[in-house]
C-alpha cells in the first residue's frame, strides 16, 4: 500500500508539471501566424527528430556518458565516497539547507524556461531563439524519459539526509549507521526517487543544449553550466547521492549535446554525421560507428 500511495504521488507531481507544460504551449500552438512565416517557429517543432535524438543521446560519445554514469556510481560506492558525503550532510544539516532552495527551483524552472524564450524569440522575430525555446523542450522530455525509466529499473534508496519538506514528504532522516549506498530495490517501479537526479540530468541537458546553440557566446556559456554545477552540487547534498548527481550530469549533457546539435541544422550548422547510427537494409540491422 505504501509503494502505491507513493506511486500516486509521484505520478500526480509529473503529471502537474507536464499539464503546466501543456496549458502554456497550447495557445502559443493555436496562435495565428503573423505575415512573417519565415520567423514563426511551430511549439510542435518539440518532435523534430525526437526518437533520433533520444537514440543518438545514449550512444553519444561512443556511449562513453551513459556507460561512464554506471560505472562512476558503482566506484561512489565501491570506495564509500557516497557514503562518506551522505554523512558529512546528515551531520552538518546547514548544507542540505542551502541547497533546498534549487532543489525547489528544480521543479519549476525545467519547465517554464522555454515559455518565455519562445515568447521572446516571437516578439524579436528572432529565429534561434524560438528554436532554442523547442530545443529546451524537448531536452525536458528527452531527459524525463530517462531518468524516470531508469528510476523505474533501479530503485535506489533514498540516502534520508532530510525530513520536513513541504515538497520532498517521502524524505525521512535515516538513522541506520551501516553502509546502505548500495542498496538497490530492482523493478520497484518508483520513478520519483532514485538514480539519476532528475533535476541534474534537466539542468545539464538545458545548459548543454543551450551551450551548442549558442557556441559563441562564452559568458552565456559559462552561466548556464553555473546554474548546472550548482544544481548536482545542491540535490548531492540533501536528495539524492553524490553519484546520482554525477551520473545525471553525464546523462544530462549527453541529451543536450544531442538535442543542440540537431537544431543546430535546423540554423544550418553542424551538417556532419553522428559518430554511432543505427542503420537498417531489408535483412540486417546494425550499428555504424565512424571514427
Amino acid at each position: 500500500m505504501k509503494r502505491i500511495n507513493m506511486f500516486k504521488y509521484a505520478l500526480s507531481k509529473y503529471a502537474l508539471c507536464f499539464s503546466l507544460f501543456c496549458v502554456f504551449l497550447f495557445p502559443l500552438n493555436a496562435e495565428t501566424q503573423e505575415k512573417q512565416q519565415d520567423i514563426n517557429i511551430s511549439p510542435a517543432l518539440i518532435f523534430h527528430n525526437m526518437g533520433r535524438n533520444m537514440l543518438h543521446s545514449v550512444t553519444y560519445n561512443y556511449g562513453l556518458n551513459f556507460g561512464g554514469a554506471a560505472l562512476g556510481t558503482w566506484g561512489f560506492v565501491a570506495t564509500g565516497l557516497d557514503w562518506e558525503w551522505r554523512n558529512v550532510c546528515y551531520n552538518n544539516q546547514w548544507l542540505p539547507s542551502m541547497g533546498l532552495p534549487l532543489l525547489f527551483a528544480g521543479y519549476i524552472v525545467p519547465v517554464i524556461t522555454p515559455i518565455p524564450v519562445y515568447l521572446a524569440g516571437r516578439h524579436l522575430s528572432d529565429t534561434k531563439l524560438q528554436i532554442t525555446a523547442v530545443a529546451l523542450a524537448q531536452s525536458l522530455a528527452l531527459s524525463q524519459i530517462t531518468q524516470v525509466s531508469l528510476k523505474m529499473l533501479t530503485g535506489r534508496s533514498i540516502p534520508g539526509v532530510i525530513s520536513g519538506v513541504s515538497y520532498e514528504p517521502k524524505h525521512f532522516r535515516d538513522p541506520r549507521t551501516d553502509d546502505f549506498s548500495g542498496e538497490f530495490n530492482w523493478f520497484t517501479f518508483n520513478f520519483y526517487d532514485g538514480w539519476p537526479s532528475g533535476h541534474v540530468v534537466s539542468a545539464f541537458s538545458a545548459a548543454a543544449c543551450i551551450a551548442e546553440i549558442y557556441d559563441d557566446k562564452t559568458l552565456l556559456k559559462v552561466g548556464v553550466y553555473t546554474y548546472a554545477f550548482l544544481m548536482g552540487f545542491s540535490v548531492a547534498a540533501n536528495a539524492h547521492w553524490a553519484s546520482e548527481s554525477f551520473a545525471g550530469a553525464l546523462m544530462g549533457y549527453a541529451i543536450g549535446k544531442t538535442v543542440g546539435k540537431s537544431f543546430n541544422k535546423l540554423l544550418g550548422k553542424n551538417d556532419e554525421p553522428e559518430k554511432v547510427s543505427p542503420f537498417f537494409t531489408a535483412n540486417t540491422v546494425g550499428v555504424l560507428i565512424r571514427i
